[in-house]
Parts: structure tokens; C-alpha cells; sequence
């Protein structure tokens, strides 16, 4: 199994959210640094506390996994890496990249293509790249 992992910079608690309704998922999961043990609280900067070490989104699709970087380790999200969410259920998935465009932009619509029976692809509001495809009939 491949699972996504996104960090963000300092908005994870946000993007959680974001997908948790884009998705229709429930409430996501979010461990704060604070809520590490405290053996290991000693290791990172008061400043870090509020920061989310880890998130979990569980969607009809899989887990969306999130955290903050450390205010010293920005990152940002790449055009060479896309998220790909492929499902059989049509409509669930148009209403994903409806909801994913929505703050953010199409980069190819979503429709039927030679080798599905529908896919699109997005840029959501916080820079990452989704394919979004039917499972059913692939032709590859």
C-alpha cells in the first residue's frame, strides 16, 4: 500500500479540515507537539507546541496524512508530484474535484478520456497537484 503524506507550513490543522469536507470524511485526527510525551516535549522549541505532528483524513479512498514542518524547514508542493485518487464511485469523485477546484485550479477537466471513463486533474488551494480517475476500465 502507498499512502500520501503531505507537510504543510504551520496550516495543517486547516488543510485537515479542507479535505476532511472535501472528501466527506469525518473529523480528522490531529496529535499536536504539545501532546508528545513528556520525555520528548523537552526536545522541540516552545514555538513548536501548537504545530501539528501529526493528522490522519480517513476518506472513502485511503488515509490523506498531514503534519507541519518545523518553522525552520519550509516546503512547498511540486508540479512533479500528483496525488492520485482513482474509485469506481463517479460521482463521489466529481464531487472531490469539484470541491478541490473550488479554491484552487483545474489544470485538465474532468471527463471521459481514452483511457477512463473519467479524469481530471486539480492544483487544490494549497499548491497540491491531484489526478482524480474512475478505476473502472482503465486502458493501461
Amino acid at each position: 500500500m502507498i499512502e500520501v503524506y503531505l507537510n504543510l507550513n504551520g496550516n495543517t490543522d486547516e488543510a485537515a479540515a479542507y479535505y476532511a469536507r472535501a472528501f466527506d470524511a469525518p473529523e480528522p485526527y490531529v496529535m499536536r507537539y504539545a501532546q508528545m510525551p513528556p520525555a520528548e516535549q523537552g526536545k522541540v522549541s516552545d514555538d513548536w507546541k501548537n504545530l501539528v505532528i501529526h493528522a490522519n483524513v480517513k476518506t472513502f479512498a485511503g488515509d490523506i496524512m498531514l503534519s507541519d514542518n518545523p518553522p525552520d524547514q519550509e516546503s512547498a508542493p511540486s508540479a512533479a508530484l500528483n496525488i492520485c485518487l482513482s474509485h469506481t464511485d463517479l460521482e463521489r469523485l466529481r464531487r472531490v474535484f469539484e470541491r478541490l477546484a473550488k479554491d484552487g485550479e483545474v489544470i485538465m477537466p474532468l471527463e471521459p478520456t481514452f483511457f477512463s471513463p473519467l479524469f481530471g486533474q486539480v492544483r487544490d488551494k494549497f499548491g497540491f497537484y491531484w489526478m482524480i480517475m474512475s478505476s473502472e476500465d482503465i486502458k493501461f
